[in-house]
C-alpha cells in the first residue's frame, strides 16, 4: 500500500509538472486552425511558445520542452505577421534563444534544423555579407555538416556571396550535391523541391526545374503540415510562372 501511494504521488506530481508541456504541444498540434491564408492564429501561437517556455524548467521533459520552443520561434517567424519596427529585435531574441537550446542540445537534430533556419533568417536580414563576416554562414556550415542538414548546407551554398580569403565557399556545385541529398533523404518536403527548381533555374536547366516542380506539387498537402506545404506550394506556382515567363520570351 506504501509503495502503491508513492507511485501516485509521483505519478500526481508528473502530471502536474507537464500540464505546460501538454498545452503547448496541442497548441502545435492546430496550429494550422483559424489560420487566414498562410498566417496562422497569433494568439494559439503565442500561448504555445509561452508553455513551451515555462516548460522548460521542468528537467525531466526539458529536452521535449526545448525542442517545442524552438520549432514554435521558428513557426512564429514563418507564419505570423511581425511589425516591421520589430522585427530585427525578434529575430535577435529567437537567434539567441535558439543558439542555447542547441548549445544545450548539440545532439538533436531537429533542435538544430530549427536554430539553423533561425540563424539563416537572421543574416539574411543583416545582409548576406555581413552574415559572411560576422561567421554566421561558418557555423551555418559546421552545425549543418556534423547535424548532415543537407538542406540547410545545400541552400547556403547556393544563396551566400563567395568572399575570396574570407570565405572559401559557397560553392554551387556543392549546393546541387546537397540539396539533391536532401531530396533524397525527404522526398515528402516540398521546400526540397522548390530549393533543387530554384538551383535549376539558375543552372538554366528549365526542362529539369518544371519537373520538380510538378512532381512537388504532386504531391499535395499533408494534414499534419498543413501551413509549411501551403506555403511550399504557393513558392513552387511563383517559381513555375516565372519560368513560364522566361521561356514565352524566347
Amino acid at each position: 500500500m506504501k509503495n502503491l501511494l508513492v507511485i501516485l504521488l509521483l505519478l500526481a506530481s508528473w502530471v502536474c509538472a507537464n500540464d505546460d508541456l501538454r498545452v503547448a504541444d496541442s497548441c502545435y498540434a492546430v496550429r494550422a486552425e483559424k489560420a487566414v491564408g498562410d498566417k496562422a492564429n497569433k494568439k494559439n501561437t503565442e500561448l504555445m511558445t509561452a508553455r513551451y517556455k515555462a516548460a522548460m524548467a521542468d528537467s525531466t521533459v526539458e529536452e521535449q520542452a526545448t525542442l517545442g520552443y524552438v520549432k514554435s520561434l521558428f513557426f512564429t517567424i514563418r507564419f505570423i505577421d511581425i511589425d516591421k519596427n520589430k522585427r530585427m529585435a525578434t529575430l535577435n531574441t529567437m537567434k539567441t534563444d535558439s543558439e542555447k537550446a542547441y548549445q544545450k542540445f548539440p545532439k538533436n537534430k531537429e533542435i538544430a534544423y530549427c536554430y539553423l533556419s533561425i540563424l539563416s533568417m537572421w543574416g539574411n536580414e543583416r545582409g548576406a555579407l555581413t552574415s559572411v563576416k560576422e561567421g554566421v554562414a561558418n557555423t551555418i556550415r559546421d552545425v549543418a555538416t556534423s547535424t548532415e542538414n543537407w538542406q540547410v548546407l545545400g541552400r547556403a551554398h547556393f544563396v551566400l556571396p563567395y568572399v575570396p580569403l574570407i570565405l572559401p565557399w559557397p560553392d554551387k556545385k556543392l549546393a546541387d550535391k546537397y540539396l539533391t541529398m536532401a531530396m533524397q533523404k525527404d522526398p515528402k518536403d516540398l521546400n526540397n523541391y522548390y530549393f533543387l527548381a530554384e538551383l535549376r533555374f539558375d543552372q538554366k536547366r528549365y526542362a529539369d526545374a518544371l519537373d520538380l516542380i510538378d512532381r512537388g506539387l504532386s504531391r499535395g498537402v499533408r494534414t499534419s503540415f498543413f501551413l509549411e506545404d501551403k506555403r511550399g506550394r504557393w513558392h513552387l506556382k511563383e517559381l513555375q510562372k516565372k519560368i513560364n515567363a522566361k521561356l514565352d520570351k524566347k
